[in-house]
């Protein structure tokens, strides 16, 4: 067993989820914004505002990746 390995976390936070997706803090933000306020359809992983932070749960975050694979 190697013992240098993390354990996973709970929760991802937003410049994780940024880096993991090759995007901006801002574009993630902006998609969650415009879903919210005028009911667009943006893809955005689930998330919970705790604290005013954004907090990404690891395990609905790997099943929504898993979700927005395409064939093609």
């Amino acid at each position: 067993m190697n013992r240098h390995l993390k354990p996973k976390p709970d929760f991802y936070l937003l410049e994780e989820v940024a880096a993991i997706l090759r995007s901006s803090k801002r574009t993630i933000y902006n998609r969650i914004y415009r879903n919210r306020v005028y009911g667009e359809q943006n893809p955005v992983p689930p998330y919970i505002k705790m604290n005013g932070k954004l907090l990404f749960p690891s395990k609905d975050f790997d099943n929504w990746i898993d979700s927005q694979k395409t064939s093609g």
